[in-house]
């Protein structure tokens, strides 16, 4: 099975953590990789390394999500005549696109839980 370790490795990739920011997401990667792997077809892939991307991906949403609740989303930064920001939607945005792109190339190994059949 593929460790809350791994997923942070993948995590810190798209997010730069000081060693108690680690600290504190290592349970956030926890939850989210027991989430995936909790949709596997079959345990046998449980060792599959697009499960920790997927579940990496699903930290960065939440993370984002924390951030934006905090009120960390929205960031201006001026120096003279040049300001530069950065909006929470546009983060949203990014971070719903890695959360889906984790999960679409995990897709061959989850069960699909959106799907809903009501009648013909």
């Amino acid at each position: 099975m593929i460790s809350r370790q791994t997923v942070l490795n993948h995590l810190r990739q798209l997010v730069t953590f000081d060693s108690k920011g680690a600290e504190n997401a290592l349970p956030l990667c926890e939850i989210c990789l027991s989430e995936v792997a909790g949709r596997l077809r079959s345990p046998d892939d449980a060792n599959d390394p697009r499960l920790a991307k997927a579940a990496a991906g699903l930290a960065f949403y939440r993370l984002a999500l924390r951030q934006l609740a905090d009120g960390n989303g929205a960031t201006t930064f001026k120096a003279g005549d040049v300001t530069v920001s950065r909006s929470p939607a546009a983060t949203m945005e990014f971070a719903a696109r890695v959360r889906d792109e984790g999960f679409a190339q995990a897709a061959a190994l989850l069960t699909d839980t959106d799907f809903l059949f009501r009648q013909v």
